[in-house]
């Protein structure tokens, strides 16, 4: 398991996102996003994968999510 803080995914506070995978946390880090910060949710679900903001904080969160310690 990792914890990665929903700030360090790019949002605006330091909740604890954690997970067994990638997509376990980013799942949880959208849940997050829906309840707590729904203004950034609705835009992040607005924009299409292959936007190029999507694409860099797909692979800023790859980095984040490697050198995250495991638990």
């Amino acid at each position: 398991m990792k914890t990665i803080t929903c700030r360090a995914m790019g949002g605006m506070c330091d909740e604890a996102i954690q997970g067994e995978s990638m997509e376990e946390v980013i799942s949880a880090g959208m849940k997050h996003l829906e309840v707590t910060h729904p203004e950034m949710a609705a835009d992040v679900k607005s924009m299409p994968a292959d936007h190029p903001m999507m694409v860099k904080w797909s692979e800023d969160f790859k980095k984040s999510w490697d050198n995250a310690p495991e638990m």
